[in-house]
């Protein structure tokens, strides 16, 4: 069509072309999304498209193609959460299969004492404040901040896993009341995540009627929450239902009893739980392949010498990368030592080592200073979205 087409409009010894819209769409949507924040003042019609959600999810979609790691770090004497983004690197048999990549500082969480984070979906994170238990839900990408409404937790402890429904496309946050020495049932919450409509925190029934003394982990896949309760289970919760059911976890080997499956990961699309034995340097990856029988595989490795500066401390598996890859890091950053993340390919076998810069290095220690040891979270498969909720 000729509309379609750039035009060319001749005046005198000047030319001006003009360009198609949906092409500059096109291109908008391959920038990073510091340079669209700028671009919204070009114009009312362009501060209309960059925040129209049909941009949004094409920005989105585009920025799947190219996932981050999210780095978020807890300085102890300043009280503060300091959210990174990093690239996920790609392996390349024709070069070393140790390499570094620079980490971006995207925001710092200043209000004291969010020092719980639950978890990453599509960009967004959560984090509780562990004083008062207070929930809010953050972009990274945006700075939007979103506190969720406070109730009153009567002296219990409450967990918070953030969800996504994609067919309603709504983020929604799960909150646990643990039982306490008076009532040994869990209350469970659910509040839709919204800055422009009212929120509220609904309480939905546990039909099964199982308890469960704490929860561990999280991951969020199709649709479906889930999160590990106690040693043997895990909750599996609808995020558009708002129904709750239970996952058994295979029985674990002799050599592995002091250890248990906390992390839950996406692999390949599936529920996924990762164990380890330190002291006989293994790890196992449970893969859930059928939800309805609840039928486990498993894959095993083992932990290579090259992660023994990792077995030091705290081993950690966040996740898979986009290469299919298992990510595993220590969960403790020291100012006298570089921070790794190692990959491994259970299918073909090889394992590598990436240095992360940028975080204990340059202006960000000198500003604020990285003198001793520093909580750290890492999650492949962060993406910018630029949604404001």
């Amino acid at each position: 069509m000729e509309d379609s087409q750039p035009c060319l409009v001749h005046a005198g010894n000047s030319t001006t072309t003009t360009i198609p819209f949906d092409l500059i769409i096109e291109i908008l949507s391959l920038l990073p999304a510091k340079s669209l924040f700028r671009f919204q003042s070009v114009s009312k019609q362009w501060f209309s498209t960059i925040r129209s959600k049909f941009f949004v999810d094409l920005f989105q979609t585009r920025s799947k193609s190219r996932p981050r790691l999210l780095l978020s770090l807890y300085l102890r004497d300043a009280e503060e959460q300091f959210i990174f983004s990093a690239p996920e690197h790609t392996y390349d048999d024709d070069k070393s299969s140790s390499t570094s990549v620079m980490a971006r500082y995207d925001m710092s969480i200043s209000a004291p004492g969010y020092n719980v984070l639950y978890g990453a979906v599509n960009g967004f994170v959560c984090f509780k404040k562990f004083s008062c238990n207070t929930i809010a839900v953050y972009n990274p990408t945006t700075r939007q901040i979103v506190k969720l409404p406070d109730f009153t937790p009567n002296g219990r402890y409450m967990h918070a896993r953030l969800g996504y429904d994609p067919v309603e496309d709504q983020y929604k946050v799960l909150c646990v009341k643990m039982f306490d020495h008076k009532r040994q049932q869990q209350e469970h919450f659910v509040c839709t995540v919204s800055s422009s409509q009212k929120q509220e925190w609904r309480k939905i029934e546990n039909l099964t009627g199982d308890t469960y003394g704490y929860v561990c982990g999280e991951t969020c896949i199709d649709g479906v929450l889930y999160y590990g309760a106690e040693h043997s289970r895990i909750v599996r919760f609808d995020v558009r239902s708002e129904k709750i059911e239970f996952i058994k976890i295979p029985k674990l080997e002799s050599y592995i009893s002091h250890t248990y499956m906390s992390i839950f990961i996406n692999y390949k699309g599936k529920l996924a739980g990762v164990d380890y034995s330190l002291t006989k340097k293994l790890m196992t990856l449970r893969v859930l392949e059928d939800a309805e029988k609840q039928e486990w595989s498993s894959m095993k490795c083992v932990l290579p010498s090259k992660w023994e500066d990792l077995r030091e401390t705290h081993l950690m598996c966040r996740g898979v990368i986009h290469t299919g890859e298992l990510m595993v890091d220590s969960g403790l950053l020291d100012s006298s030592k570089p921070f790794y993340v190692c990959y491994y390919d259970f299918n073909k076998k090889i394992i590598r080592k990436v240095e992360i810069l940028g975080m204990k290095d340059g202006d960000f220690r000198h500003i604020h200073g990285t003198k001793y040891w520093i909580w750290m979270l890492c999650f492949p498969g962060h993406i910018e979205n630029i949604r404001f909720l």
